[in-house]
This record gives C-alpha cells, structure tokens and sequence, in this order.
C-alpha cells in the first residue's frame, strides 16, 4: 500500500481511537472500517469458551433482522463455523466465512442430526431465521483477555461481488489498530453500566420446557445450551455433579431426548427456526 493511500485511512482510525469513551464510540469504529473496506451490515459479539456471546453492537434494521441477532445469540452461535473454530484454536486475523466451514458444512458431525431449515442458495447452505439474505460474510477476530475472542462480522451483498481480495488485503494491514480501538471500546462498554445486555437467551428461553420441568431441570438445560459443561453448572448452581447429572437425564427424559445436540434442535424448533 503507497504511503498516500494509507493514510487515507489512518485518520478515521486515529479518531475512533479518540474516540472510544465516546457515545458514537461504534460509529467511529465502523467508519474507520468502512474507509478500508465498503460493508453493508456489521455485528459484533465476544465469545468464550464457557457460556454464550455478549453482544456488543450491530446495524441490522427492521424487527425482523434484530430477531435475528437475538436469535443468533441465544443459540444459533452454536452452529457458526467462527465460534467453533475459536473453540478450536483461532488465531487473531481476517477471515472470510467460507474458508472457516468445514467441507460439507451442515452434514459434519458437529451439524449431522439437527432439525434446522436449509437454505441452498447461501453461502454456507443456512441461515438463521430472519438473517438478511444473499450476503457473504467477512470476519475480523480479536483476541481479548481471559481467553475470550471478537468477532466483527462484516456482510457484503454477494451479488455486487462481495469482498475483493484488496479490501481483504487492507483489512489484514489494519487488523492491528481495529483490534486496539475494539479492546478499549470493549473494555469501556464492560465497566459501563448501562453496556448493551449480552444474552437475550434468558429472555427467549422462558417458556421452553415450562409445562415438563421442574425449576430446577429448566436452570440445568438452560445453562446447558449455553454451553456449559456439568462441572460448570455445578459451580454456578451450588450443587453437586451428581446430581447435575440427575437433573440432566430427568429433563432428557421428559423432553423425550438422548443427546445435547437433540436438546440444542428441540430448543430451535422452539423458536420457530
């Protein structure tokens, strides 16, 4: 990159830096972005490896795409190729969504077995429910303390050619001060009170199951699709393995499952996915 071109850049990025305590913190950032590479739609949420995402931003509209985050976040994550290959190892980089899937994507083990609606003509063969269509999806990851990871997903329209291998190209460049300006805006949105709720699953889980469980089996198959591993439920419940363990083959039981991913596809099927 010539040094006039880069600094056709750098400005946006110096003042969202400037920026990031800021109420138009976001829009800063996602203009810096956007004077690297054009997007259309972005998101932003913070994986771990124990529990779902915390939202963080996006610029979808209309209520039948914000469902569709909310959605995302209260399960959907689970079928992302980019949370599943940050469970796997991912290194901090540019990505585009398709060189993440794995080959076959949606008839892998990870995917094999659940109840989820196809859509052949995406880029990955699925969408959740109300995503805005056609698009190709471009992420950026950060990494953050504690294990955690960014991800900034950034969508073009697939038909107006999607993301060039240039705009590729200066993302990866940038990809040093994105990652700066993100981890100080996220740090600053933690700390502030009044910091976008991270997990609508709460809110979308309340009457799932509530006819067969028992309070207590309804907290265990909650945490469960959160992605928490028994001896975490244990810890966040005060009980013991055992009888996270009983609780679990009860709520399998009435739900008539056998399988985590059978408890992940009857709470899909929930939400009309």
């Amino acid at each position: 990159m010539t040094e006039t071109a880069a600094a056709s850049w750098i400005a946006p990025f110096a003042h969202a830096l400037d920026r990031y305590d800021q109420p138009d913190s976001v829009p800063a950032l996602l203009a810096a972005i956007g004077s690297v590479a054009r997007f259309h739609l972005a998101l932003s949420v913070v994986h771990r490896k124990n529990g779902g995402p915390s939202y963080v931003f996006d610029t979808f509209s209309g209520p039948r795409a914000k469902r569709a985050v909310q959605l995302f976040i209260a399960g959907t994550y689970l079928l992302n190729p980019f949370y599943n290959a940050y469970l796997a190892g991912l290194p901090a980089g540019v990505y585009l969504m398709r060189d993440l899937a794995p080959d076959d994507y949606l008839g892998s083990d990870l995917y094999r077995g659940l109840d989820i609606r196809r859509h052949e003509d995406e880029e990955l063969g699925y969408r959740t429910h109300g995503w805005p269509e056609g698009m190709e999806e471009l992420l950026i990851a950060i990494e953050l303390p504690n294990g955690d990871m960014a991800e900034i997903s950034l969508s073009r329209i697939r038909s107006e050619g999607g993301f060039d291998a240039a705009s590729i190209a200066r993302l990866r460049e940038a990809h040093p001060m994105i990652a700066a300006i993100f981890r100080r805006l996220w740090t600053h949105l933690s700390r502030n009170e009044n910091a976008p709720q991270a997990r609508p699953i709460d809110h979308l889980f309340s009457d799932f199951g509530r006819d067969l469980l028992s309070p207590r089996e309804r907290e265990v198959a909650l945490l469960i699709l959160k992605g928490h591993s028994s001896e975490s439920i244990s810890y966040h419940l005060g009980i013991s393995i055992a009888t996270v363990k009983t609780h679990r083959q009860k709520l399998y039981a009435k739900l008539n499952l056998s399988t985590q991913q059978e408890l992940f596809s009857t709470f899909l099927r929930s939400l009309n996915l």
